[in-house]
């Protein structure tokens, strides 16, 4: 493998997502890198009959035409729209998913990654947010070998981005959150998705020894919240949140 692809594929499955204003060409490149998966770059550009100069200029960057488009599509095995825009299903004939997310279609197909359903949520960490099947916007790819390593179910994973500054530091506005949906008891100091209706926060939670736990925001212009435990039988937890990406 192409030594440059090597290592754009390790960071964008370590980061997993990208910031809302990045480029139309760095998106492309990122959902065409996933699709490659971890066939060799030649071996790929001759599916699509192209040379594999021209497909490096793509994963650079470059957009290509409809027709090239079209190309690169079919030798990958995707929708034209997933690989133009990100719109789901990556394929014909895959759910879009809602919040608790089945496993991902087709993810063997992508080499040795598994695609995470990443939703586009509008309010903010310290605010009121919204997640439906409708907020889906995307499948990012992760190397399946690190979620292994940390214990993590893809099935069981999603992908969200948050916004204010409720929780900074820990979590600045635009950072990405990866949640597993398993662990929603709280048992330890840690950051949760709280779901209440069709609102969802990003929140740290603390147990209270003496009965219900503390909603807390790690920014000190935040006042925390206590919540007994009659109202936290109430309270929804999405999932913990066990990886935060950002942009440098």
């Amino acid at each position: 493998m192409n030594k440059i692809l090597e290592k754009e594929q390790f960071l964008g499955s370590l980061s997993g997502a990208v910031p809302e204003n990045e480029s139309v060409g760095v998106g492309f490149a990122r959902r065409l890198r996933a699709a490659i998966g971890d066939q060799p770059v030649l071996r790929f550009a001759q599916k699509c009959g192209m040379s594999d100069s021209l497909v490096r200029k793509y994963l650079d960057g470059a957009l290509p035409g409809l027709e090239k488009l079209i190309m690169l599509a079919k030798a990958a095995d995707v929708r034209v729209e997933w690989l133009a825009t990100g719109e789901p299903p990556i394929r014909d004939g895959a759910g879009n998913g809602g919040i608790h997310t089945g496993c991902p279609p087709s993810a063997s197909t992508l080499g040795g990654f598994e695609l995470i359903s990443r939703y586009d949520i509008r309010g903010g960490a310290g605010g009121v947010v919204f997640v439906d099947e409708k907020d889906v916007a995307e499948r990012l790819a992760f190397r399946r070998d690190w979620l292994l390593r940390e214990g993590l179910r893809p099935e069981a994973l999603v992908l969200v981005v948050t916004r204010g500054d409720s929780m900074a530091p820990s979590v600045a506005d635009g950072d990405m959150l990866l949640v597993d949906t398993r662990e929603r008891d709280v048992t330890e100091d840690a950051i949760y998705v709280i779901q209440l209706d069709h609102h969802v926060v990003a929140k740290r939670i603390q147990v209270d020894w003496r009965g219900g736990f503390w909603v807390r925001s790690d920014n000190p212009q935040y006042a925390d919240q206590h919540v007994t435990d009659k109202e936290a039988a109430q309270l929804r937890i999405v999932g913990r949140v066990v990886w935060i990406g950002r942009r440098v």
